[in-house]
């Protein structure tokens, strides 16, 4: 038997873990989690607020639409849809899924039309094409501008958002260790084991979930749909008349679902109708407008 008046590890001479009783605890913890948590949200919104001004650097530029709605991939098929409109780019004949650069590039065409034209000079799997060095180089370009404009996170800025978790963090293993203690002294731990499970979750989601598009992006993108209604897949835009540039907007603002609704036939021959189904705008995108997975998220 122990000698009398030695107590257990984590209590003293009331018996209460570290000296703190339990309700007082409980009352101290919750504000420590609120504290913790609501500045950590604050600094996450902050992140992911960007810049509205930003969505200028979009005037003219479809394929950072397309990169904007839904990554690289989309920002290819933007551009092959422009280039399929004024002939610079064709499909092959017997095997689907391949581009061969075509007739000579207008003066219009855009630095990654034309790393595509220069990058497909013989039968190219499309989706290969981002592995160019030449189109991934004015894919990066593309992304290094809408993060600059505020439109897109940088990985800095998304370390910096998951950053936020270290204070809800140190909360939620404050109450562990209080857990461990009150456990081993007998005490009731219930309560504060709702609360602590609490904090792990939303520990956990802080450093799991990121956003790739800020909320200026988002604004930015849906405002784009609406002033450009017209081309979206349930118009059926006729891509001879709005020529080129409408037709690269249309898929860059609203996903593959407008190339399919417009040109189906180009659609099929791209091998871009079963990721139009699935909601994938092809390598490195993601969804297509209507699912698609930037956010700025919580």
């Amino acid at each position: 038997m122990a000698p009398q008046g030695v107590v257990g590890l984590g209590t003293n001479l009331t018996g209460e873990t570290w000296g703190i009783p339990g309700t007082t605890f409980l009352v101290l913890y919750l504000l420590l989690a609120v504290t913790a948590t609501v500045p950590a949200l604050w600094h996450r919104s902050r992140i992911a607020a960007g810049d509205p001004a930003g969505r200028r650097v979009l005037d003219g530029r479809p394929e950072d639409v397309a990169y904007l709605n839904s990554g690289p991939g989309l920002a290819v098929y933007a551009a092959l849809s422009a280039m399929h409109v004024d002939g610079t780019v064709v499909t092959s004949d017997r095997t689907t899924g391949q581009v061969r650069a075509g007739g000579p590039l207008t003066r219009s065409a855009t630095d990654l039309q034309r790393a595509i034209h220069r990058s497909a000079h013989r039968l190219t799997p499309r989706r290969t094409l981002p592995t160019h060095t030449a189109v991934r180089t004015e894919l990066d370009r593309i992304a290094h501008r809408l993060e600059t404009a505020g439109l897109l996170l940088d990985q800095a800025g998304q370390h910096r958002y998951r950053a936020a978790a270290v204070l809800p963090g140190l909360v939620a293993a404050l109450g562990i260790a209080r857990i461990t203690a009150g456990s081993v002294n007998g005490r009731p731990v219930g309560i504060l084991t709702a609360l602590c499970l609490v904090m792990v979750g939303l520990t956990i989601a802080f450093l799991l979930r990121a956003p790739r598009r800020t909320r200026a992006g988002d604004a930015a993108l849906h405002r784009i749909r609406q002033e450009h209604d017209t081309l979206a897949p349930s118009m059926r835009p006729d891509w001879t008349a709005i020529g080129p540039a409408g037709a690269a907007l249309s898929v860059g603002a609203f996903g593959l679902g407008a190339m399919v609704a417009a040109e189906p036939a180009f659609a099929e021959e791209l091998a871009a109708q079963q990721p139009a189904a699935l909601g994938d705008s092809g390598p490195g995108g993601g969804a297509t407008a209507a699912t698609a997975g930037g956010g700025a998220g919580g």
